[in-house]
């Protein structure tokens, strides 16, 4: 495990004392579930570690990898609110993939962990979808030539931030993780993602909605639950 080399060297240099007095050994592990609601499935596999000082050893800060999948029905996808009016593509379903650079903070009681992550950046790909463009005006802005039709998508590929950015794909999760026995858990929680489409392009040219935009959204939030299997000490 070497993936949080940097988090140990930090301890390091901010402790008067040996790397073995201060800093707790690493920790890890793979959780393998899924989120989950009435049309909708989110399947994940997580790989994480996590290192915590000695004089807090109910503290850790982690680092991992996640691959992921959504699939769900019905929905729509919003663009940017632009002078308090949004737009929005209708679909007859939403699915993508991806894999995502994750950080996460767990507090340890005992046999419980309890601890929130969230996506630092991701790459996803998926196949096009077609999104139902329901507008009618009177004044058509950019969009105008394309009210009423449906339209060419696909998830974007470079994705960082999700949490925060509306552009973006990704997951983040709440949980709790309880040690049953000593390899193996049962992790439950709540994981809140979002997922992005962006337009794709028509005789080389880009296809914008009203107000240029190119890129709609929405976000879910589903339950979640899991197997846990711990690697290292």
């Amino acid at each position: 495990m070497k993936i949080l080399k940097v988090l140990v060297v930090i301890l390091i240099l901010k402790s008067t004392v040996t790397h073995a007095q201060y800093a707790s050994a690493i920790s890890g592990g793979v959780d393998v579930g899924a989120a989950f609601g009435s049309n909708t499935l989110a399947p994940s596999i997580m790989y994480h570690e996590e290192i915590g000082p000695n004089r807090l050893p109910w503290l850790r800060l982690g680092l991992g990898f996640r691959t992921w999948g959504y699939y769900g029905g019905r929905a729509n996808l919003y663009t940017k609110s632009v002078a308090g009016t949004q737009d929005f593509l209708e679909y007859r379903n939403t699915s993508l993939n991806g894999l995502s650079v994750l950080a996460g903070i767990t507090l340890v009681f005992g046999k419980f962990d309890i601890g929130v992550d969230t996506d630092l950046a991701a790459i996803t790909y998926g196949g096009k979808r077609r999104g139902f463009y329901e507008k009618t005006s009177a004044n058509p802005g950019t969009g105008g030539a394309h009210y009423e039709t449906w339209l060419a998508t696909r998830p974007t590929i470079a994705n960082a931030l999700p949490l925060l950015l509306r552009r973006n794909s990704g997951q983040s999760e709440a949980f709790v993780r309880f040690r049953a026995w000593r390899t193996v858990g049962v992790k439950v929680g709540y994981t809140y993602g979002r997922v992005a489409y962006r337009t794709t392009r028509a005789d080389g040219f880009h296809v914008y909605l009203d107000n240029n935009q190119r890129h709609v959204s929405d976000v879910y939030g589903l339950p979640y639950v899991a197997l846990a299997f711990a690697i290292g000490n």
